[in-house]
Order: structure tokens, then sequence, then C-alpha cells
């Protein structure tokens, strides 16, 4: 009986404490509150709802949409995409105007002097789609991510309104199940979930 009592409460210990490194609500009862005392440390944050319009027409210059809703970590997020697909669109660019004008010289001009001209026409048309594609192609993700931003800026204002009740909670408890006398019920160590709504 020594050895059962000593595992059950070995297998407790271990499952409490793994519940609490995952940050997972264990009963008041097991952390040495009460209810009452957890209920008036609990201090509720007083949330100023925010204008979708107003998110969306400061959204109109980058990253305005998360400064006025105070989301500051997502401004460099913002910027770094503009940065990335900023980059793509200008080298593309760069590539596509040198391999056109090699393309319109070897074309219109035989004795040609661009560098690119040692190349055949059907070579130099075909890099040339190639940049012409990419280049389209970024500033049409560029103006997506601009979009994209600013549709940001309008949800999380709309989220400010979201009203999360305090009743609504999870809790997670051990169950640990002792063997009956006879012997007919076997034990078992689980976990019990209690949803409150």
């Amino acid at each position: 009986m020594g050895k059962a009592f000593r595992k059950v409460k070995y297998v407790a210990v271990i499952t409490v404490g793994i519940l609490l490194m995952l940050g997972i609500s264990v009963p008041e009862v097991l952390q040495g509150q009460t209810v009452k005392e957890s209920k008036k440390e609990t201090k509720s944050k007083v949330v100023v709802p925010r204008s979708p319009t107003k998110a969306t027409l400061w959204a109109l210059i980058p990253g305005g949409g998360q400064i006025y809703n105070h989301k500051y970590w997502k401004i460099p997020i913002v910027y770094a995409g503009f940065a990335v697909i900023g980059y793509t669109a200008v080298f593309n660019t760069r590539e596509y105007t040198k391999y056109r004008d090699a393309y319109n010289c070897v074309v219109s001009d035989s004795a040609c002097t661009n560098p690119l001209a040692i190349y055949q026409p059907y070579q130099l048309k075909t890099v040339r789609d190639y940049y012409r594609r990419n280049m389209q192609l970024s500033y049409i993700v560029m103006g997506a991510w601009y979009i994209l931003q600013m549709i940001d800026a309008n949800v999380d204002a709309q989220f400010t309104h979201w009203n999360v009740s305090d009743n609504l909670s999870m809790d997670v408890y051990p169950i640990i199940k002792q063997p009956t006398v006879n012997r007919q019920t076997p034990s078992y160590n689980g976990v019990t979930l209690r949803f409150n709504f």
C-alpha cells in the first residue's frame, strides 16, 4: 500500500509540474490560493475601442494603422515586407531594362555596340520576357502587401470591440483513480478538462 501511495503521489507531482511548465491553468487549490483571493488579484484591463475607419485611413501611410492600434511590434514586419518586395522590384526592373535595350539594339541595328549583343535575338527576348514577368509580379505583390497591411489595421481595430467575458475559462485537473477494495475496477491516471462559459 505504501509503494502504491508513493507512486500515485509521484505521478501527481509530475503532472502538476508539467502543467505549470506548459502554463496551463491549474486549479486554485493546487496553487495554494482560494478562489476569493484570485478574484481580488484579477484586474481587468480597460480597452479603449478603436475606429476601424480611422485605422484604415491611418494605414494609407504604411504602418500608420499599426501605430493607431498600438501594435508597434508589427511595424518592422510591414516595412521589412516592403523592403524585400521593393528590392526585388528594383532588381527585376533594372535587368528588364538592360535586356530590353540589348534586344532592341540587336534587332534594329546590325552594328550594335551593346555588350549583350553577343547573344542571339531570341535569347535576349527570352531573358527580357522573364525579367518583365518578374518585374510585373513584384509590383503586384507590393500592391497586395500594401492592401494587406491596411486590412490588418482594420481587423485589429475591429477586434478591440470584441467582448470576451471573464467567465470564459478552461481548467485542467489531474485525475488519479485508486483501485477498489475488491480490485474490480483498475487504477488509472489522467487529466480532466473543465470549460466555463
